[in-house]
């Protein structure tokens, strides 16, 4: 919640959707971003799954890639 200003449950979404990213349990990966806040460096693999959960996080918060967006734009209309 740190790392990205979101709520609880977003940032539960995130660590999950790095950890299936990275093959490693869930804890691992909390762990890891505890330990990353305190100063030390993610692993590479770890670095390039937090950027791209981040980047789909904030595609979701401008409505990029949502159904409901692309309908009220006209992109979702054949």
């Amino acid at each position: 919640m740190v790392l990205a200003p979101c709520r609880r449950g977003t940032a539960r979404g995130l660590l999950v959707d790095i950890a299936r990213q990275c093959n490693t349990k869930l804890p691992e990966v909390a762990a890891a971003m505890v330990a990353a806040w305190e100063g030390v460096p993610l692993s590479w693999p770890m670095q390039q799954a937090l950027r791209r959960a981040l980047r789909r996080l904030y595609a979701e918060d401008r409505g990029c890639g949502s159904p409901l967006a692309d309908e009220r734009s006209g992109k979702g209309r054949p």
